[in-house]
């Protein structure tokens, strides 16, 4: 049977996102640092309590909801002092190792020469969904992209955006919009449930045979592929990571942050025994070779 439509996860399946994220939060834990003079486990973990509660290390503002924001008296001086500075140090770690692997963008490009729909199926809350397929330019290659809800703008009891200007004013402006389609999905679809991915077949009138499925977690992808009937493939690639860097992505990033994110960091051989998935890529290319068998 021909292959309409491939689902594809986004963290660790289209770029490594421990390799990104633990740069990035730490640049941005010793800018903090270096601006209020706290020590770095006050920071660390006044942070990580606000990631927690969202589930994200990627919740943009996390400075001004944590407890630190408490010890300073207005919104404005933090803002100029703490926060943008904070925010350039994450952003500039986060231009310089956020990355692609190595063969997705030229998969993706000849998937779309195919006319071969491509949809990112992530758990990821819209906003940095969007923002990362945006920057390594995949949102030009995707058909469509689901994602988690999005973060709201944090607002002070009284009701005042805590929140800088430019930032409400871009947003309005829409220059955080991606290029394809972002299809936001109730919070109770994120995987293993398999909604998302009826969902997106739905959407296309694809049938499940028809479709790929590849992601990094055999717990959420594969098991996800495997329950809807769609063709389950395991970017085993995308399960890599140092012991150096999930050492220090502890210290930063609560265990729900990485369940999301990462779930094969917790994933061993009895789940791969458990999993059995149909096909391991070594690299995205593969996808091609599914693609064109037809199964």
């Amino acid at each position: 049977m021909p292959i309409k439509l491939v689902v594809c996860d986004m963290d660790n399946t289209l770029y490594p996102w421990i390799d990104f994220i633990v740069p990035a939060v730490e640049a941005m834990v010793d800018s903090v640092c270096l601006t209020t003079g706290f020590p770095r486990i006050k920071v660390v973990q006044s942070l990580k309590a606000v990631y927690a509660k969202y589930e994200s290390n990627e919740y943009p503002y996390a400075r001004q909801e944590s407890s630190l924001y408490a010890e300073f008296p207005e919104f404005k001086s933090f803002d100029k002092l703490v926060i943008q500075p904070a925010r350039a140090a994450f952003a500039e770690a986060r231009r310089k190792y956020l990355r692609p692997f190595r063969t997705v963008v030229d998969t993706l490009t000849e998937l779309k020469r195919r006319n071969i729909l491509v949809v990112a199926l992530t758990d990821a809350p819209r906003n940095p969904a969007e923002y990362r397929a945006r920057k390594m330019e995949l949102d030009g290659l995707l058909t469509a992209l689901y994602t988690l809800p999005g973060f709201q703008f944090p607002a002070s009891p009284e009701g005042e955006k805590l929140i800088a200007p430019d930032i409400l004013y871009r947003d309005e402006r829409g220059d955080y919009r991606a290029a394809c389609p972002v299809i936001e999905l109730p919070r109770e679809h994120e995987k293993p449930n398999g909604a998302g991915l009826r969902e997106v077949l739905r959407a296309y009138g694809v049938r499940p045979a028809e479709a790929v499925m590849v992601g990094d977690s055999l717990r959420k992808d594969i098991a996800v592929a495997k329950e809807v009937g769609a063709v389950d493939c395991w970017a085993e690639y995308g399960t890599y990571a140092s012991v150096e860097y999930r050492e220090r992505l502890d210290i930063i990033s609560a265990n729900a942050i990485t369940q999301r994110h990462a779930a094969s960091v917790f994933e061993g051989d009895r789940q791969k025994a458990e999993a059995r998935p149909t096909h391991t890529f070594s690299n995205f290319s593969q996808v091609l070779d599914v693609v064109d068998a037809g199964r």
